[in-house]
C-alpha cells in the first residue's frame, strides 16, 4: 500500500450515523475518526492490542479540538486523512481531516497519550512506533 492509501480511510455514511434529517450526528465523527486512526496505525504495523498485551500500555485521548465546517449526509462517501503533527516520548498530536469530493468538511486535532495500564502514568511509546510516526508525518513519502 502507498502512504496515501494508508493515511486515507474511506467510508459511506449509514443511517445509524445520522439524525432524523439525514445529517451526521456530531458525536459520530469521533467514532469514525477512531476507526480511521486505528486502521492507519494497523497498516503501519502497530496495534492498540499489541500495546496492551506486549507492553502493558494503553492509549487515551487527552485533548481534542473539532471544527465542523459543513455537514455530511446519509449515503455520502467521505474520507478521513490521518497525519502526525508531532510526537514526543509518551504523547503525540494527530490531525484527522474529513473530506467529501475533495472538500474539507471537518477537522480534528487530538493528543494521544501512552499510559502504563498498571497505574495510568505516562509511558513512552515502544521504539518501533517511531516508524509509524515517521510514516504519518506530512511531507514524508
Amino acid at each position: 500500500m502507498t502512504k496515501e492509501e494508508i493515511q486515507n480511510y474511506q467510508f459511506r455514511i449509514c443511517y445509524e450515523d445520522t439524525d432524523a434529517g439525514g445529517v451526521v450526528y456530531h458525536a459520530k465523527y469521533l467514532g469514525i475518526a477512531e476507526r480511521a486512526r486505528t486502521e492507519c496505525i494497523r497498516q503501519l504495523g502497530g496495534t492498540v492490542a499489541e500495546l496492551y498485551k506486549e507492553y502493558g500500555q494503553i492509549l487515551v485521548v487527552r485533548q481534542m479540538e473539532i471544527q465542523y465546517r459543513k455537514p455530511l449526509f446519509l449515503d455520502d462517501i467521505a474520507n478521513v486523512k490521518t497525519s502526525l503533527i508531532t510526537a514526543l516520548g509518551a504523547s503525540c498530536w494527530l490531525s484527522q481531516v474529513f473530506s467529501r469530493d475533495g472538500e474539507i468538511v471537518t477537522e480534528i486535532k487530538l493528543q494521544l497519550v501512552c499510559l502504563k495500564k498498571s497505574d495510568y502514568t505516562p509511558s513512552p511509546f515502544p521504539s518501533h512506533w517511531q516508524k509509524i510516526f515517521d510514516a504519518l508525518t506530512e511531507g514524508n513519502s
